[in-house]
C-alpha cells in the first residue's frame, strides 16, 4: 500500500500518446483504491467522448502475469469486466516513471453505497458466472496469498497495537480459522480461480443490475467459496457487524442456482466469513501500523472488521438456502 502518484496533463498526454485513443480531454483521480493509483481519463477518437481508467500499479499484483490474460477471458465469457488496453507497439502494459500502468475502459455504473437484496442477488449470480468461466484456464494462477503463514506473521506484527479485547479477540478468531484451514473437509472444498477483494469498491451498479467487477489484482486460486465470504462480510453485514441474514441468503441462492454449492461449502461458510474478515482485519491492522509510523500509506477503519469478526464469533449463521 503505497503513496499515490501524481499526475498531470504532460503525463497523460505522453501515455496516451502511445495508445490509440484520441486526444485527452480531461482526466481526474479516482476516488476509490487503496493499493494503486487511478485515473479516470476522458479522450475524443473520431468525434466521440470516450472514458478509461488508468491505473499506475503502486506494487506488484497477486495475479501477476495471468492479470490481463484473466480478463480477457472473463471478458470473453460475457462477464462485465474491463479488458487491458494493448498500446500501439501491442503491449499489454505500460509505464511511468518506472511504474507499471494498465489503461482499460471505464464501465458505466457507480458503487452502491448501501446495499439492496436485488443487488446482493445480482452478486452472487456474477461471482458464480465468474468461477464457472475460469474453470479451466489455459494458464497457471498463484495461490490466494492470506494463507496460514501469512495470518501468523501479520498478527504477531500488529499485536502491540491492540487493546487487551480486541489481542484476545484476535486469538480466538486465529484459532478457529486454523481450526479450518487444517480440517480435511476444508481441504477437499471446490477450489479454483477467485478474484479475492468483492468489496463494493470494487463492484459497479446502475440501480439494481450490475455493470463491473473491477479490480482483479488479488486474483489467486483459493476456495471458491472463500469469494462469497468476502462479499457477505461487506455487502451483507449491519453497521455493527451483524451479519443481514437475508441478504446472505439471497447471495448464496443466486450463487447456488448457477453453481450448486456442495453441503461441506454451506456447512463451512461461518468459518470461512471469520477466515476473510481475520484477512481483512489484519491488512488494515498493518497498514495502519505503517501509517503511524510515518509511511504514506492509505488506510481503511480496522474496527470495521473487528466488529464483523466479533459478531462472527458471537452468533452461529444458518444458511435458509
Amino acid at each position: 500500500m503505497n503513496a499515490v502518484t501524481r499526475l498531470d496533463r504532460a503525463d497523460l498526454e505522453a501515455v496516451l500518446g502511445r495508445y490509440d485513443v484520441g486526444k485527452l480531454e480531461d482526466f481526474w483521480p479516482a476516488a476509490h483504491g487503496i493499493e494503486n493509483s487511478n485515473y479516470f481519463v476522458r479522450t475524443t477518437a473520431k468525434g466521440m467522448p470516450c472514458e478509461w481508467v488508468l491505473t499506475i500499479l503502486e506494487q506488484a499484483p497477486n495475479a501477476g502475469a495471468v492479470f490481463a490474460p484473466l480478463l480477457d477471458l472473463c471478458f470473453d465469457a460475457g462477464l462485465p469486466v474491463a479488458p487491458v488496453q494493448r498500446n500501439a507497439a501491442g503491449a499489454l502494459r505500460d509505464s511511468l516513471r518506472g511504474k507499471p500502468l494498465l489503461l482499460t475502459p471505464r464501465l458505466p455504473g457507480s458503487h452502491p453505497r448501501q446495499t439492496s437484496a436485488a443487488q446482493v442477488a445480482a452478486l452472487g449470480s456474477a461471482i458464480a458466472k465468474l468461477h464457472l468461466a475460469t474453470r479451466n484456464p489455459s494458464f497457471a494462477t498463484p495461490n490466494h496469498p492470506r494463507d496460514e503463514d501469512w495470518l501468523r506473521r501479520t498478527a504477531q506484527s500488529v499485536c502491540g497495537q491492540l487493546t487487551a479485547d480486541a489481542a484476545q479477540l484476535l486469538e480466538r478468531s486465529r484459532h478457529r480459522v486454523a481450526s479450518l484451514l487444517h480440517s480435511p473437509d476444508a481441504a477437499a472444498l471446490p477450489a479454483g480461480i477467485i478474484h479475492g477483494d468483492l468489496f463494493r469498491d470494487n463492484v459497479l451498479f446502475d440501480g439494481d443490475r450490475l455493470t463491473g467487477l473491477l479490480d482483479f489484482h488479488h486474483a489467486s486460486r483459493g476456495w471458491l467459496i472463500y469469494d462469497l465470504a468476502v462479499a457477505a462480510n461487506d455487502w451483507c453485514s449491519e453497521s455493527d457487524g451483524a451479519l443481514d441474514e437475508g441478504k446472505a441468503d439471497a447471495l448464496l441462492a443466486t450463487y447456488h442456482r448457477h453453481r450448486p454449492l456442495t453441503q461441506a461449502e454451506f456447512e463451512r461458510f461461518p468459518d470461512f466469513m471469520t477466515y476473510a474478515a481475520l484477512a481483512f482485519w489484519l491488512s488494515r491492522l498493518s497498514a495502519a501500523a505503517k501509517a503511524q509510523a510515518g509511511e504514506a500509506v492509505r488506510v481503511k477503519d480496522p474496527d470495521e472488521f473487528q466488529r464483523i469478526i466479533a459478531s462472527r464469533l458471537s452468533s452461529e449463521f444458518r444458511l435458509n438456502v
